[in-house]
């Protein structure tokens, strides 16, 4: 039996707790009373209470540095600065930088023009140097060692924190910088930069970044200003799962339930779904059917009619599901390979063929005007047409098992650079950035054809496509063999897929859905190998949410916080809830919270034990 725990602000009155559990609400956004000018030599100088930070720059020369310091240019045979705009000149380059400022940040614009005659190698890094520290992150990750490096792509960050207090933030914008992105901490300096950058001639590259000087000194308090920022606190509608159409006596991994198919009944399939409590369903290929995953194959071999029986069964067991297809873009099977896609391969820096971590199972580029981005058209034309599904789930959006390209066509800004001498050691091409116009035109395909979208990768990885992904609330997830892998996900839409390789039963997968509140994050179903197969849980009362805040161990939302630690929460308002406690087997339990009325507002003190969680729902 499910209990519901409703909880009345009316019959309480206020309560002074004892204890030590903090009061938690989201907090209002306050503009940042910061000062920020460029300095003589260049930086920019950031105070904010007596906080004071210096954010030089150095820009690669052959050989040797031009920088950006606090007193002079260093490198630059002339400059200009007027205190928010400087103009300066390099060897073979010049250089224009604006800073604005916002509420909360500080956007520092640089546009780097070619004046040489020759491509012009130059790797590009922001940084603050400060003696003493008590934390600093690196794309979310915190580093215990003095050195450190990271380069993803969504969360673009280095977060620093003095000891003395407070923090200050470093995110990576435009779309060059953030597919060659480099996070990194040496002999006391903390910074961001691009180690792969090529400026063509006559050619002005314009990288971007702002800057988040904070009062706080942790970093959630970060990541949430940095999601304010870029807007990204936008609806997570509801649950996902895959499901299949796969013949009868697919096992899953608990010995008494089969995976659901094409021979499950309506009411096999509502138990699942509704013990899942999931409204977006992913279909899958059916190889076991002789259907190849994915391919040029795929669009010959695929049988539509039995996609549409099985989907006839799902809407029939749960009305509310919309159905997906699973696509992806880069993977092709060499013993089922098409024709005419021989220019289209991903290549490696020897000049094969890159694959799938499988010779058998090689890489190709969708690029406008090719073979493959054509096959890859017709694929989802026929998603939409013969399959009739409610939108497309992407998977690995961005790319796959290789990043890089290194063959024809050149995207124009990518190279490998020799650390030492800063000469370009050759060329080479982001694999994201790439086939980012056609990417973009499908992404824009989906929408106009008024199709769902949901992408595997962590987000939209640059801000030309973040932007689309805003306007349309399309969504992303990031697969958690590691679940730290979580942290990708923060500065997009915070969720991450079930681990296929740990989850083994249903108490694993609750276990790891508590474990995703750890980093702020809400959980998607795998496919059947694991699920809830007996009763319902925490999901159940997950969706819809809209973030406002992450933090370690809880979400805040519009609509619900979703937590693991005890605390006295709040929608900082006078809203009442109902509470949903579940404890350490993943059951929906009966609990009694006390219900406090303090400063006008209303807030529910929550006690919770390990591995036990609760919904904070707004009525």
């Amino acid at each position: 039996m499910m209990w519901k725990f409703f909880v009345m602000a009316a019959l309480c009155s206020a309560i002074t707790l004892a204890g030590e559990n903090p009061y938690i609400e989201p907090k209002t956004p306050e503009k940042m009373p910061f000062s920020a000018t460029l300095t003589p030599g260049g930086a920019v100088d950031i105070t904010l209470d007596g906080q004071r930070y210096v954010v030089k720059a150095d820009f690669s020369l052959r050989p040797g540095w031009a920088k950006f310091t606090e007193d002079k240019a260093e490198g630059f045979t002339a400059m200009t600065c007027t205190g928010k705009e400087l103009t300066a000149e390099g060897s073979g380059f010049k250089l224009v930088r604006r800073i604005e400022m916002t509420d909360e940040a500080i956007t520092v614009t640089d546009r780097i023009t070619n004046t040489s005659s020759e491509n012009l190698p130059l790797m590009y890094r922001q940084y603050v140097t400060i003696d003493a520290i008590k934390e600093y992150r690196l794309c979310g990750y915190r580093i215990y060692s003095s050195h450190g490096a990271g380069n993803d792509s969504i969360n673009s960050t280095t977060i620093v924190m003095p000891e003395e207090g407070g923090s200050l933030g470093m995110l990576a914008l435009n779309d060059v910088f953030r597919v060659h992105f480099k996070a990194f901490a040496r002999r006391k300096s903390y910074g961001i930069g691009d180690d792969e950058l090529v400026v063509k001639p006559g050619v002005t590259q314009e990288m971007s970044f702002a800057l988040f000087p904070s009062r706080a000194s942790d970093y959630y308090s970060q990541i949430n200003a940095m999601r304010r920022y870029l807007g990204v606190n936008y609806e997570i509608p509801c649950g996902f799962t895959y499901m299949a159409p796969n013949p009868k006596g697919v096992k899953s991994l608990h010995p008494d339930y089969d995976q659901l198919g094409k021979d499950s009944t309506v009411e096999e399939i509502r138990d699942r779904l509704n013990y899942k409590s999931v409204d977006y369903v992913c279909d899958l290929a059916v190889p076991l059917l002789g259907e190849p995953h994915q391919g040029s194959a795929w669009l010959e071999l695929c049988n539509p009619q039995l996609h549409r029986e099985f989907h006839k069964k799902i809407r029939e067991a749960r009305p509310t599901v919309k159905i997906f297809h699973f696509f992806h873009c880069f993977i092709e099977f060499k013993d089922r390979l098409g024709k005419g896609f021989e220019n289209d391969k991903c290549l490696l820096p020897n000049g094969n063929q890159a694959d799938y971590r499988n010779p058998n199972v090689p890489l190709y580029l969708p690029i406008e005007g090719g073979k493959w981005a054509e096959c890859k058209e017709k694929t989802l034309d026929k998603l939409k047409n013969d399959f009739g599904v409610d939108g497309i789930f992407w998977d690995e959006f961005p790319y796959s098992a290789a990043r890089y390209h290194y063959g024809a066509p050149w995207d124009g800004v990518s190279a490998d650079i020799d650390p030492r001498t800063h000469e370009i050691q050759r060329l080479k091409s982001s694999v994201p950035l790439i086939t980012l116009p056609w990417r973009k035109r499908m992404v824009e395909w989906i929408a106009d054809n008024k199709l769902m979208l949901i992408v595997n990768g962590g987000g939209a990885y640059t801000r030309t496509m973040m932007e689309f992904f805003k306007k349309n609330k399309f969504i992303a997830f990031r697969e958690t063999g590691a679940i730290s892998n979580l942290y990708v996900t923060h500065l997009s839409t915070p969720i991450g897929l079930a681990d296929h390789i740990t989850e083994r039963n249903e108490k694993d997968c609750y276990h790891n859905i508590v474990k995703h509140l750890d980093y702020g994050c809400v959980y998607f179903y795998y496919h059947e190998q694991v699920a809830p197969f007996t009763h319902e849980t925490i999901t159940k009362h997950m969706f819809p949410i809209t973030p406002i805040e992450l933090h370690e161990g809880y979400i805040i939302g519009k609509e619900r916080i979703l937590t693991n630690r005890p605390g006295i929460y709040g929608f900082g308002d006078a809203s009442e809830a109902e509470l949903y406690f579940y404890n350490a087997d993943g059951y929906e339990v009966e609990r009694k919270a006390k219900a406090i009325k303090k400063d006008g507002k209303l807030y529910y003190e929550i006690a919770l034990g390990e591995m036990e969680s609760c919904a904070i729902v707004r009525k």
